[in-house]
């Protein structure tokens, strides 16, 4: 169950940053966009949807660049430590991801976090491994 498609972890680390950053402020970008036109007055909402996507949009996108760069660090890390490329290691790097973006808030608020992230990166895995023994049933 090896990641054979992604590249090897220094260049996986940037390629995540680059990822998340995109998703984010393409994401961002929507989202805004529609929230400042519809809080706009009525002859302006195509301008004001324009005005708040360049004001949050690149926020968004950078909290989704942090996300994307501490989740491959950690996932490389684990890589390194561990010696094998298995779901583990992405749950705790979830969970570890959570933990650590929400640090400042408190350890409260870290441990709920990270319990979100492992949480997320559990189901996001196990339907990976249910669809690839699908996809091998299917194929014999």
């Amino acid at each position: 169950m090896s990641n054979t498609y992604r590249q090897p972890c220094p260049g996986r680390i940037f390629e995540d940053l680059g990822v998340g950053f995109s998703i984010g402020c393409f994401g961002g970008s929507i989202f805004y966009f529609i929230k400042g036109a519809i809080y706009s007055p009525r002859r302006k909402r195509f301008l004001g949807g324009m005005m708040h996507v360049r004001n949050r949009a690149p926020i968004i996108g950078g909290s989704f660049a942090m996300w994307g760069g501490c989740f491959s660090s950690i996932d490389c890390l684990m890589l390194y430590y561990r010696q094998t490329d298995d779901p583990w290691n992405a749950i705790v790097s979830g969970f570890l991801t959570g933990g650590i973006l929400a640090f400042r808030s408190g350890p409260q608020a870290a441990f709920k976090n990270a319990l979100i992230g492992g949480v997320m990166l559990t189901m996001i895995e196990g339907v990976t491994v249910m669809i690839t023994q699908y996809s091998m049933r299917m194929q014999q």
